[in-house]
């Protein structure tokens, strides 16, 4: 079963993050999806930006080539903390 972020990272999502970049495409997200929160995310020891929904997965800004940041979606699992 898919989560929430999942569903909502689609082809047309990853394609305005190609466009207009992660920061402005969550923001549009966050701006859309009124049962989402914000929260940082720490990725190698940086701390980015995300969104979390009421299931528990998450949509988060994460660092990919050099100098360009990219959109991924984690479950409830992977973001819990040890």
């Amino acid at each position: 079963m898919k989560t929430v972020a999942e569903k909502l990272l689609t082809a047309t999502i990853m394609a305005q993050n190609n466009k207009q970049g992660a920061l402005n495409t969550l923001e549009a997200l966050y701006s859309k999806a009124r049962y989402a929160r914000f929260m940082r995310v720490k990725w190698e020891g940086q701390y980015y930006d995300g969104i979390q929904f009421d299931d528990g997965s998450s949509i988060s800004v994460y660092p990919a080539s050099f100098n360009k940041l990219t959109l991924v979606a984690a479950s409830a699992q992977s973001t819990r903390q040890a």
